[in-house]
């Protein structure tokens, strides 16, 4: 059950598939504060007493939270990488629908900063690429640090992964990363 609690940085390592598509999870480079219900979570399966103050602890924290409440605040990143990621999409040709989606990944993964990197993986950039797409940037790893290019690189991975942005924003939804 300690294995549902997400709490902060997903750290795993990740491998990549015949194609070069990353399978498995990558460190976010973006971390939240726990949200209260975590934290009664995260204390209640660490209690030494008895299955029935466990128990009661998860029902009391699990009571605090209001239906429908969202798990998370808005993803957001600074005008600068979005104004990058309208260029990218312009030269990558994709659809202006795609710009919420391909915002929500930019936010969750890198929160918009140019150049993002993992402390503990080949994660990297404004989608946090690993090491094995970066192929994908229009200079592979000579495209860090270039707003635009990073991007670009983030729209190319998915397009060839997902299709559309919105299939990424679904498979990030379900397993926190992409």
């Amino acid at each position: 059950m300690a294995d549902a609690v997400h709490l902060g940085q997903v750290a795993s390592g990740a491998s990549a598939d015949a194609a070069g598509h990353r399978t498995n999870r990558h460190v976010h480079t973006q971390t939240e504060a726990p949200s209260g219900f975590q934290q009664a979570l995260q204390r209640a399966l660490q209690a030494k007493a008895g299955t029935d103050r466990v128990q009661g602890a998860i029902h009391r924290a699990a009571a605090r939270i209001p239906a429908g409440a969202p798990a998370k605040p808005a993803a957001t990143a600074p005008g600068a990488s979005i104004n990058a990621l309208s260029q990218a999409m312009a030269l990558e040709g994709v659809p202006a629908s795609w710009q919420p989606g391909l915002t929500f990944i930019m936010a969750r993964e890198s929160g918009g900063k140019v150049d993002a990197q993992s402390p503990i993986h080949s994660a990297r950039g404004l989608y946090q690429l690993t090491a094995a797409n970066y192929h994908y940037n229009p200079q592979g790893a000579a495209s860090f640090g270039n707003a635009v290019e990073e991007a670009q690189g983030g729209i190319r991975y998915i397009r060839a992964r997902y299709g559309t942005a919105d299939n990424a924003v679904a498979f990030w939804n379900r397993h926190r990363w992409y």
